[in-house]
């Protein structure tokens, strides 16, 4: 059977380490990329089943990068979280209104973030 692949996107070393190992415990095949434009650049080539990405990030923001995403018709389709320290009501919305399929704050547990990626990947 085929595993899952899901892209990580986050601009701190350190939790994409941490992401990676805790996701590939779960049985997850796991991409990381360190930006926006890195996560667009490996996604040439490679087209994960979910995308988990940081909102801050430099030079290009969570919401940047989920618009640019969207914008080709090969990912219409891939369910898009967001995990982020930023626990604000504001940018929940906005990223609701953009058609976000979660969003997780920031510190989670890899346990909750798991059956989370199991219920938007059942429903594509």
């Amino acid at each position: 059977m085929k595993k899952t692949t899901l892209l990580y996107v986050d601009d701190e070393q350190g939790a994409l380490e941490t992401l990676k190992m805790g996701l590939e415990a779960k049985g997850y095949a796991v991409l990381t990329a360190a930006s926006g434009p890195d996560a667009l650049d490996l996604l040439k080539n490679q087209s994960p089943d979910i995308i988990v990405a940081d909102l801050r990030m430099q030079p290009m923001n969570g919401f940047e990068l989920y618009q640019a995403v969207k914008r080709d018709t090969k990912f219409a389709r891939t369910p898009f979280l967001f995990l982020t320290a930023v626990d604000d009501f504001l940018a929940q919305k906005y990223g609701q209104t953009l058609g976000v399929d979660a969003y997780i704050v920031k510190p989670f547990d890899i346990d909750n973030l798991d059956s989370i990626i199991r219920r938007k990947l059942s429903k594509t």
